[in-house]
Formats: C-alpha cells, structure tokens, sequence
C-alpha cells in the first residue's frame, strides 16, 4: 500500500512538473513574441508619427515681393521770361529845309549869366563904435577922479559876440593925464556903459573916451 501511495505521488509530481514547465514555455514564448511584435509596432507608429508630423508642416510663406523701383522723372526747368527789348527802330534822315534854318538863325542870343554880388568883407581891423552901434551910454565919471580933479582921454578897442553884445574882452590906453592908480576905476564905468551896446554881430570896434570936468562954473 505504501509502495502505491508513493507511485501516486511521484507521478503527480512529474506531471506537475512537466506541465510548469509547459507553462513556463508558453510564457517565455509568449513574452518573446510580444517583445518582438510590440518592438515592431512601435517603431511602425513611430514612423507613422514621424511621416504625419513631417507632412503636416505647413508650407513656407511665399518670398516677398520685390521693391516697386518708381522711376523720377525730372521736370524740365521752367524758362526764365526775358526781358522784352524792342527793336531798334533807325529814324529817318531829317532834312533841313528853309523854314528849320530860319528859325535856328533866329534863336535869340543867350543871355550873359549874371554877375554874382560882391562878398563885402568884414573890415580885419577894429572899426569905429559909433559908426556900428546903437544905444550908446557914456560911462559914469568915477567919483574919486572926479573929486580929485582928474582928467584925460581913454581909448578902448572891444569885441562883440553873434549876437551884438559887449563880450568881455578889451583893451584900454590911456593918455598922460590919468595916474595909474585911478585906471581901474575908469576900465570899470567904461565896460559898465559898453554892455549896453548893441553893435554889428562879430565884430571888433575901438571908441574913445573923455573925462573932462566942467570948469565953467
């Protein structure tokens, strides 16, 4: 009975082993087969993929076009207008006849152009006052020459301005008669009465002048 038992077992095992073993072959071959077909198949999608993407680009976009060259056409310069020149027209020979010589023989004469007016000069030495001047004033006697019974001529040559009046400026002589120490007092009565001359304008006068005293009395 033992015997059998283990007759069983061991022919079990075998079976069991025979059909592991199978079913590790079918595995491996299945594996194998799948590896290889799957390898296959992805590298066909691959190239599917591949030749889709590469068809699916979309075409390049056209050059674009070339510049437009416009061609500048230069407007011809307007002509300045020239000035108009008339024409030079020749009169006609004159003749002469006895009328046209009778009247230039009686042109009248020409008129001698007139004489212009002398320049009077002015006179380069002094002149005479009275002769000149308006408005003459004798000068006042000095009181001090007067109480001391001084007498004598005084001669004086003064200029006047443009307008006529006694300038300042003079000269005096005096004669003998009149001691120095008195002159100042006469040069001061003399161009005392001189600023109220009115003489020619710009010009040099001489007057003379007598102090004398009325003894009559």
């Amino acid at each position: 009975m033992r015997s059998a038992s283990v007759k069983r077992s061991s022919g079990m095992l075998s079976r069991r082993s025979a059909g592991l073993v199978g079913v590790i072959v079918f595995h491996a071959l299945l594996i194998y087969g799948l590896v290889t077909g799957l390898a296959q198949g992805v590298v066909k999608v691959i190239q599917q993929k591949v030749e889709v993407s590469v068809i699916s680009e979309p075409p390049p976009p056209p050059p674009p076009p070339p510049p437009k060259i416009e061609k500048v056409v230069q407007q011809p310069a307007t002509p300045k207008p020239q000035a108009y020149v008339p024409p030079v027209v020749n009169p006609p020979p004159v003749t002469q006849s006895a009328n046209a010589i009778q009247s230039v023989t009686s042109d009248p004469k020409p008129q001698p152009a007139p004489t212009p007016a002398p320049v009077v000069e002015a006179p380069k030495g002094p002149v005479s006052a009275k002769a000149n001047c308006s408005h003459l004033e004798a000068p006042e006697y000095p009181s001090k020459a007067q109480e001391d019974e001084v007498q004598g001529v005084v001669n004086v040559v003064f200029s006047v301005g443009a307008d006529g009046k006694f300038a300042g400026n003079a000269s005096y002589s005096f004669s003998g008669d009149i001691p120095p120490r008195y002159r100042s007092a006469f040069k001061s009565a003399i161009a005392t009465a001189l600023q109220g001359y009115t003489c020619q304008a710009s010009s040099q006068l001489k007057q003379e002048f007598g102090f004398r005293l009325d003894t009559s009395s």
